[in-house]
């Protein structure tokens, strides 16, 4: 490395800041990025050459360039939609995809989704999720969910089994449950 080479770059960069900055800025707006990317490419260059560089300003807007040429189709790649765009999707009607959704949903479904809403207002959210990673997302073992939480094995247990016994005697869900199996056997 040219560590010599490399402080006269600075400082050169230094003392033309305000110089290239200007002669920049005639040609539009300033892209900071793209400058000191400029900076970054031309001291690179500065530190791994063996002859120099000649002419560093021209270099240097030269470096600043192409790093606004390869951003701009980098930029163009991507598709950016208007603020019309988010407002109008917020105005789509949500009862059809909710019905088409709906309509998708098993008898079995309904019930999990029904279960799952009861668990979640009438117990806290601790509780809810003891059940959820017992019974629906992972099928952790007690013992595991305890470790976690930092509860004993037979307490988190506990919570479950008066979860369990709540949804066992809603008289909602043993209708559905019927509806199921009577479903089944025909």
């Amino acid at each position: 490395m040219a560590t010599k080479d490399v402080k006269e770059f600075n400082g050169w960069f230094n003392r033309s800041y305000a110089r290239l900055k200007e002669s920049v800025s005639l040609y539009g707006k300033i892209n900071e990025d793209a400058f000191h990317d400029a900076y970054l490419a031309v001291r690179k260059q500065v530190m791994f050459s063996n002859n120099g560089i000649e002419d560093l300003e021209s270099y240097f807007f030269g470096c600043y360039r192409k790093i606004l040429q390869s951003g701009t189709r980098e930029d163009s790649r991507y598709d950016n939609p208007g603020d019309e765009y988010f407002s109008r999707l917020g105005e789509a009607d949500c009862t059809e995809e909710t019905d088409e959704r709906e309509e998708m949903l098993t008898r079995c479904d309904r019930l999990v989704r029904d279960i799952q809403k009861f668990l979640r207002r009438h117990f806290s959210y601790e509780d809810y999720r003891i059940f959820m990673l017992r019974f629906y997302e992972t099928g952790s073992s007690f013992r595991t969910i305890a470790r976690h939480m930092g509860e004993k094995t037979s307490v988190v247990a506990r919570r479950a089994q008066t979860m369990m016994e709540s949804v066992r005697a809603n008289r909602r869900f043993i209708a559905q449950r019927r509806l199921i199996m009577a479903g089944e056997a025909a």
